[in-house]
């Protein structure tokens, strides 16, 4: 399976751990090598699933910086302290995504793909947040989104199965450490507003995930088409009502998504699912198993071809 996907050497961790339950958050030093090995179609050879997450990377490089700028903002003015190391280990984690996920977006551009065009509204879309609470609060509403997709990843990783091995390891990795951050924002907009209501708190927070979802979805399908036309695919009927099927029916992507989505405007919402210390377990344990194998199966490589 490897062999079929390009060279297993691409992909490197600086410093790999299989990490502890007494650790919260865990930033991993973590390149997958997709730049130097870009595949078309990689998720099972479907142009549709494939798109489904290359389009999620397109809004990642700068929603990463906007979230990190948001939180620390924050940091100097919180009382508690232990809450400003987690932020500045949540921010460790988002700098190395954005790193990883801006080569995502190069192996884009070196398949074709006009990525500029596609991260424009994107760019503009978060420029205009010029408010520290505004930003604040819509970074609360993006990573209960981001922590969403991940938590459904996480419990159910044969989604992922006919995945190229590269990019199966890149969101694996991404959706295990959105899980470990999951609280940390929300947790900072609590300490940030200590004068607003609690009802306040809620208004402003739902009204943001509203302000949200709605030109994500919209880019995320005017993306798709931009996706299509470089592959020379035609977006008729036939083709939208099979992209609903994936994300609504079966697999159902969207439709799994949906019941933790909701539960966001739940005036008591606390983001802390029952299964997470456990998904968060099972996700470590898969990464550095996977890596493990990855450097045992270089070690066998370069046994096999010595040096001369």
């Amino acid at each position: 399976m490897e062999q079929a996907f390009g060279p297993i050497e691409a992909a490197k961790w600086e410093g790999a751990s299989a990490g502890s339950d007494d650790e919260d958050i865990i930033p991993r030093d973590i390149r997958f090598g997709i730049v130097e090995n870009p595949i078309r179609n990689w998720f099972a050879g479907d142009f549709q699933k494939t798109v489904l997450l290359d389009g999620l990377s397109i809004f990642l490089p700068e929603g990463e910086r906007y979230f990190i700028r948001s939180l620390k903002h924050y940091a100097p003015k919180l009382a508690d302290k232990e809450l400003a190391a987690e932020i500045n280990g949540y921010a460790v984690q988002e700098a190395f995504h954005t790193r990883e996920h801006m080569d995502y977006n190069r192996a884009l551009t070196k398949l074709g793909y006009d990525v500029e065009a596609m991260e424009r509204p994107v760019r503009v879309g978060l420029a205009r947040d010029t408010s520290p609470i505004l930003r604040l609060v819509v970074t609360c509403a993006i990573e209960h989104l981001t922590a969403t997709l991940s938590a459904v990843t996480l419990r159910h990783p044969e989604l992922l199965a006919d995945a190229a091995p590269s990019y199966r390891r890149l969101w694996m990795w991404h959706a295990l450490e959105e899980l470990e951050h999951k609280a940390v924002a929300l947790d900072v907009l609590k300490q940030a507003t200590p004068k607003l209501s609690g009802w306040k708190r809620y208004f402003i927070r739902v009204m943001a995930m509203n302000a949200t979802l709605f030109p994500f979805v919209f880019i995320t399908l005017r993306n798709i088409k931009i996706f299509a036309r470089t592959d020379g695919i035609k977006t008729g009927p036939r083709f939208w009502l099979r992209l609903a099927r994936l994300v609504l029916i079966s697999p159902g992507y969207w439709r799994r998504c949906m019941p933790l989505v909701l539960k966001y405007y739940l005036p008591w919402f606390n983001p802390v699912n029952k299964d997470d210390a456990e998904l968060t377990r099972k996700g470590r344990a898969w990464l550095y198993n996977e890596f493990k194998n990855i450097e045992a199966a270089t070690a066998l490589r370069t046994a096999g071809n010595p040096p001369r």
